[in-house]
């Protein structure tokens, strides 16, 4: 079971610019039904936890899991990096985690696939598609070794370190790190859910779509309505990275 994949996905209610985000409904189902339907497709997980916090509002995630029979961790809501670990600490049989978040309901399993498939041939530490984006914002997958985890969590002591789980990771450890560049820079597309543009997108192309489609398709659909790609156009990429980086101080329990 040493090599085996969990999947681990971090979310929450109290987003700032769109409070409650994973439980908007889409069709008569929830944006995080929506996500967790589309991981389950991807071949190369072996588990998947939601990994979500204490907070009280978060305990609507948690019935929505312990309802649909899906693991689920709570922790620190500001220490999500600890969050995390804890979170990977309750499956220890698993040697590596893959990190996705909740604002990606259209993640790809081909591309989950593909990037765990890169981490596992050339075998690495870490790998991800996020170090120099090509694909949409919304497909980002990351995997790691469960070590490389326990180190992080053990020695970031940045704020941002602490939010944004693999920064200390990327930035900090000398390890082997690969990235997995897409065919085609579709960086600039956004299928990703942060704030009411981006859900008017979503919501568009998961009521015109099939629950199969890969992010080409998505694109495909886009691009024929322009009308509806150029919503969520004018929104940087890692905006609250940016924001917290701005803001960094060491981080305080």
């Amino acid at each position: 079971m040493k090599n085996k994949n969990l999947c681990i996905i971090q979310t929450r209610m109290a987003s700032t610019r769109l409070p409650g985000k994973v439980m908007l409904k889409v069709k008569g189902q929830a944006l995080l039904t929506y996500e967790i339907r589309r991981v389950r497709q991807a071949k190369k997980i072996d588990k998947i936890v939601v990994a979500t916090t204490t907070n009280k509002k978060d305990g609507r995630i948690y019935d929505f899991c312990r309802k649909n029979s899906i693991d689920c961790f709570r922790g620190s809501e500001n220490d999500v990096l600890d969050r995390y670990y804890l979170a990977s600490a309750k499956y220890p049989k698993y040697g590596n985690i893959i990190r996705i978040t909740g604002d990606c309901p259209l993640i790809d399993p081909q591309v989950i696939d593909d990037v765990v498939d890169f981490f596992e041939k050339n075998r690495f530490d870490y790998a991800s598609n996020v170090g120099k984006p090509t694909y949409p914002d919304g497909m980002d997958v990351e995997i790691f070794k469960r070590k490389i985890l326990e180190e992080a969590a053990q020695k970031a002591k940045l704020a941002s370190e602490r939010e944004h789980v693999t920064l200390y990771i990327r930035n900090k450890m000398k390890i082997k790190k690969g990235n997995l560049a897409s065919p085609v820079d579709f960086s600039h597309f956004r299928l990703t859910v942060d704030n009411q543009d981006d859900f008017e997108v979503i919501k568009f192309i998961i009521e015109n779509s099939n629950i199969k489609d890969g992010y080409p398709q998505y694109i495909s659909l886009l691009t024929k309505n322009p009308e509806i790609m150029f919503k969520n156009m004018h929104i940087k990429r890692n905006e609250g990275l940016i924001k917290s980086l701005s803001e960094d101080s060491k981080f305080k329990k």
